[in-house]
């Protein structure tokens, strides 16, 4: 994955904002002339049709509009896709575009449209779990940046992503002032332990910085979301620590299904890379892929042993790491954020203080849950 500061260098210099979609207003006044000239009038053209066959005239309703339709993907069979191999060495045969656009979902405008494939399982999943926190909370669109290629295979920037099981999710923002109105964002944008950050659109310059924070209700709906999607099959939330506590905070706060929530706490831990600007999201291989060659990696729970089972299927789990035909046939080579800090450029110091705190919660965490290394 991208550490953040890579994301920075893209948009130093230029806007990272997606362009407005909004039509332009017509203008105050017009400077047409309208012709004043008297029309000859027919008298038929004035007759009330009703009058004229002695009776009142009847009101055809409007049609109700259609409702909109909704994306392909959600009716295409699972047979359409086939992930196969290793997340970092595999490949994807028939993938499936995510929507540019959906209902509570939107790919992220400045990442590459040729990076949004993946199988019909995770990509309908997506669509299905941001049309749910759209229709309980409209007006604030997810943004879902990299999956894989339509082929899988190596993806510039990422390790894995090569087998249309992986994808990188921003979480939900609001500005952070007194009204919190959602923010939408363009770019990864890290958070702090209190779940706050800054959307640095120059890194030099302090007048354009935009305070914002976790929208903790719509990531935790999206979440709980997908991992109720049983197609989906949710294998790993790869996130930074104080985000996972936050949105554990906000499941027991809301009551949430006591299953779906020990289901997150299962699947959720922070990596090498913090993942404090998104998460990281990766789906089991689906029976049907299994027999084709699809290889998942530790770990496998014990309720996914039995939903295979109940299948008919031998789960099929990768070869160590310490094997050569395990290995990536060409890794690609990530900064790491000293790398990434250093290129950077001149930073306010605002940013300066912001990634020297950062140091605290980015080296990966052992917390002695069962799942995480």
């Amino acid at each position: 994955m991208r550490p953040w500061l890579g994301s920075w260098l893209v948009c130093v210099g230029a806007s990272c904002n997606p362009s407005s979609t909004d039509s332009p207003r017509a203008p105050a006044s017009s400077s047409v002339e309208v012709d004043r000239r008297p029309v000859p009038s027919d008298p038929a053209a004035h007759e009330d049709p009703g009058e004229a066959n002695g009776a009142a005239a009847e009101v055809i309703p409007e049609p109700e509009p259609e409702p909109p339709s909704e994306p392909e993907v959600l009716s295409l069979p699972a047979s359409t896709s086939t992930s196969i191999g290793h997340p970092t060495s595999g490949r994807l045969e028939g993938g499936v575009a995510l929507p540019l656009q959906a209902p509570g979902l939107l790919f992220n405008p400045s990442k590459d449209p040729g990076s949004r494939y993946g199988t019909v399982e995770l990509v309908a999943g997506l669509v299905r779990a941001a049309g749910t926190v759209e229709r309980a909370s409209p007006g604030a669109p997810l943004t879902v940046g990299d999956l894989a290629r339509e082929g899988g295979g190596e993806i510039s920037g990422h390790a894995s992503h090569r087998t249309g099981r992986d994808v990188d999710v921003l979480f939900h923002l609001r500005h952070d002032d007194a009204e919190g109105a959602p923010f939408v964002p363009s770019k990864a944008i890290p958070l702090d332990p209190d779940g706050r950050g800054t959307d640095y659109v120059d890194l030099a310059d302090p007048t354009d910085d935009v305070p914002v924070r976790l929208d903790a209700e719509r990531t935790w709906s999206f979440v709980a979301a997908l991992l109720a999607d049983e197609a989906a099959a949710v294998q790993r939330i790869f996130v930074v620590e104080h985000v996972r506590s936050a949105l554990l905070d906000e499941a027991r706060r809301v009551g949430a299904p006591q299953d779906i929530v020990e289901r997150f706490a299962e699947v959720t831990c922070q990596p090498r890379f913090p993942h404090d600007d998104h998460m990281h999201i990766r789906v089991f291989c689906s029976p049907e892929d299994v027999a084709a060659g699809c290889e998942d990696t530790q770990p496998l729970y014990p309720w996914r042993k039995q939903a295979l089972a109940a299948a008919g299927v031998k789960p099929v789990i990768s070869r160590r790491s310490g094997d050569e035909d395990a290995k990536p046939k060409s890794k690609p080579k990530l900064k790491t954020l000293a790398q990434a800090r250093a290129e950077a450029g001149p930073m306010h110091e605002d940013v300066v203080e912001f990634l020297d705190r950062r140091a605290a919660w980015a080296k990966q965490p052992h917390p002695g849950r069962r799942w995480c290394r």
